[in-house]
């Protein structure tokens, strides 16, 4: 039988490290849920800012609500002991086998059309920001209407391609681990922007762009030189360059210091921006 605690132990017999990384786990899933693509392409149907923060809020409660749904998923599939040890990944398709093949084909499809949903829309935002904002905007190559579909399509394959290597790379791994890492990236790169673009009037693009540089960097760099990382490797956890698996904790208060420190040295750009 398994117990709280053996994943993330906070108890009896936990270290500094082990609570820290656990602090650390529930800020990147709880501020890393206010950064995905599911909130940020709100930004790009609404009118004003006033509007933004509103359908932020909607979109924020609605996916914080079904999060809460998935603690009870998983008391239902602990209590009727349908979980299967090797494999912490399959909690919702083996609770509706028990409930009969019919729901059981329902609730797979539906993970199934999920997993395919996210993909493309990770996908479609990485081609988004590399065709427009990269290329057109950043590197100001003027593109064309044409050319920027021909740049998406190329920019869609690659990130296809390296989405394919990674998953290979990390097959056998937690589903849930990476999602932990997923959402650490995204509170960290994405979150202080939004926050203090929506709600901080001394925000700068260049606080912004630092910002999400820094936390990017940090989560990223924290993460390929974890423990969890260093076993990847086929090297000794024990030896890692830090004993933190989860960096938000870190990353994400660098990179909303970055972004409040930048902006109050960039204030002059300030008046470029337009109120809306």
């Amino acid at each position: 039988m398994m117990k709280p605690g053996l994943r993330f132990k906070i108890g009896k017999g936990a270290t500094p490290v082990s609570k820290l990384n656990f602090v650390s786990l529930m800020i990147a899933l709880f501020l890393g849920t206010s950064a995905l693509p599911h909130i940020l392409i709100r930004y790009y149907t609404v009118p004003s800012q006033r509007d933004a923060r509103k359908s932020t809020i909607v979109a924020i409660a609605s996916i914080g609500t079904f999060y809460i749904l998935t603690m009870f998923m998983g008391l239902g599939a602990a209590i009727n002991g349908v979980l299967d040890m090797e494999s912490s990944n399959m909690s919702a398709p083996l609770l509706a086998k028990i409930f009969g093949v019919g729901l059981f084909s329902i609730i797979s499809a539906i993970a199934f059309a999920t997993i395919l949903g996210t993909v493309s829309g990770l996908i479609i935002a990485s081609t988004g920001a590399i065709a427009h904002d990269i290329i057109d905007v950043y590197m100001k190559k003027n593109l064309s209407e044409k050319n920027k579909v021909l740049a998406g399509k190329i920019s869609a394959f690659v990130v296809g391609i390296i989405a394919i290597i990674l998953g290979i790379a990390f097959k056998g791994m937690n589903v849930s681990f990476l999602v932990g890492w997923a959402f650490a990236v995204a509170a960290s790169a994405n979150l202080p922007s939004i926050l203090m673009l929506l709600f901080w009037k001394k925000t700068t693009a260049k606080g912004i762009a630092s910002s999400i540089v820094v936390g990017i960097v940090t989560a990223i760099g924290l993460i390929l030189t974890s423990p969890m990382m260093w076993n990847r490797y086929g090297l000794n956890p024990d030896n890692a360059l830090h004993q933190l698996d989860n960096p938000a904790i870190i990353s994400f208060t660098l990179a909303l210091l970055t972004l409040i420190f930048v902006s109050l040295a960039t204030q002059k750009d300030n008046h470029k921006k337009k109120d809306i």
